[in-house]
């Protein structure tokens, strides 16, 4: 394989994993309700490296060099984006309906702790 093609397949692979999408997103959504981020994390490298390994297994070209199957899948997948974030609009995250108030304030408090503590780490 040449070089090229590698550090080219490597540069994707790097900048797909730095391009903030859905799973940025999913990361965020379940460390900002106080759970653990290493399931969420740990779900999406494995699912980029299912990637690399389809991708190193000649999938890609294969899919690259039939026009049908490269429609279906790129269509396949805006729609479900699309779903995505339809489902999210029309049923944003809140907390449960028997939460009271005050842990809901807890949790108000603890978001804004985190955030005044990023901000400190930052400035000084």
């Amino acid at each position: 394989m040449a070089v090229g093609t590698l550090a080219a397949f490597w540069a994707m692979s790097f900048l797909l994993v730095l391009v903030p999408g859905a799973d940025w997103a999913y990361a965020i959504a379940a460390g900002l309700r106080d759970r653990s981020v290493l399931p969420a994390v740990a779900g999406l490298l494995a699912g980029y490296a299912g990637l690399t390994a389809v991708v190193a297994a000649g999938a890609a070209a294969v899919i690259a060099r039939s026009p049908l199957v490269l429609t279906v899948l790129t269509t396949s997948g805006a729609v479900y984006l699309l779903w995505l974030g339809l489902t999210t609009v029309s049923r944003p995250p809140a907390p449960g309906a028997a939460a009271d108030r005050a842990s809901q304030s807890r949790v108000r408090r603890r978001l804004y702790e985190r955030l005044l503590r990023r901000r400190s780490e930052r400035a000084g």
